[in-house]
């Protein structure tokens, strides 16, 4: 039975997708630049085959040559498989997804072809769209238009929940996405935040690390910050430190991440409350 969701994360709207769960991340090299010639490379291929008009020995014979390279040493976890047939699906480099999709290929469904089959595919709905509420889903939408800062956000659910409560903490009342979708000022604060995922000074230097998780073939831990060595309570952003993999070498480091966050937090709570009434009417309305 088809499940019914406010917001398609997958594909929330023209200006960028995620494509998480087809492995694209799930390299130790996963720059931006290294995914883009990957999907670059998908997209060449099944385009030009497509124009050819698809058959499924052309599409076993990609697999049969691709499939292998993308599952091998460079994989991180092992027991995510990283699909041969995810690449762009819009000529501006906009969105990822699956070129195998009947959207993409007039009506006719090839994800047979592809190692989880169109039923599992059809059918996958990641963690994000159970586990965050439909204000933090809509936070990320509105505040994100590219696919591979959006792709890692939407899919981290530390970061998405520890960021809305951070700031809820602040204005000392529900977050409201509405307004922050009314306001660009708003907007390019959050996304400053989102930002710092990419560029984290204090993240854990290991190329098996991903988040917060290091990877070791099929195990995996999670990255730990020793408050109790700093003789510190747990930091209230702890929850977003963990999703930045961080690793703090002493206390001074620790607080200096946590005063870079706040500046931000604070500055995005004092624009918030100045947001004139008529932007902020629907306040306590739930998000259309």
């Amino acid at each position: 039975m088809e499940r019914k969701f406010l917001y398609h994360l997958c594909q929330p709207d023209n200006r960028k997708s995620c494509a998480a769960c087809c492995g694209i991340y799930n390299f130790r090299r996963n720059s931006r630049e290294d995914i883009a010639k990957r999907l670059r490379k998908n997209t060449a291929h099944i385009t030009g085959l497509a124009d050819q008009g698809l058959k499924e020995e052309d599409l076993e014979a990609y697999s049969s040559e691709i499939r292998a390279l993308y599952n091998g040493s460079d994989k991180l976890c092992l027991t995510v498989f990283n699909c041969e047939f995810v690449g762009f699906l819009d000529k501006d480099e906009n969105r990822v997804g699956c070129l195998l999709h009947p959207t993409k290929n007039n009506g006719r469904d090839w994800r047979s072809c592809s190692f989880y089959g169109e039923e599992l595919c059809e059918g996958h709905y990641c963690l994000s769209y159970f586990y965050l509420t439909v204000e933090e889903q809509r936070l990320v939408i509105e505040t994100i238009d590219d696919w591979y800062l959006y792709g890692l956000t939407i899919t981290d659910i530390d970061l998405v929940k520890g960021v809305f409560s951070a700031i809820s903490d602040i204005l000392g009342e529900s977050l409201n996405p509405s307004i922050v979708s009314k306001n660009s000022i708003l907007r390019r604060i959050l996304n400053q935040i989102w930002q710092m995922k990419l560029s984290w000074r204090y993240r854990v230097r290991d190329e098996n690390s991903f988040g917060k998780y290091i990877f070791k073939g099929e195990d995996y831990r999670e990255v730990r910050i020793p408050y109790e060595s700093f003789g510190r309570r747990t930091s209230p952003y702890h929850r977003i430190f963990l999703s930045f993999g961080s690793e703090f070498r002493d206390v001074d480091e620790l607080e200096s991440a946590e005063r870079m966050l706040s500046r931000v937090f604070d500055l995005f709570a004092k624009t918030y409350s100045k947001v004139p009434l008529a932007e902020s009417n629907d306040s306590r309305r739930r998000p259309e």
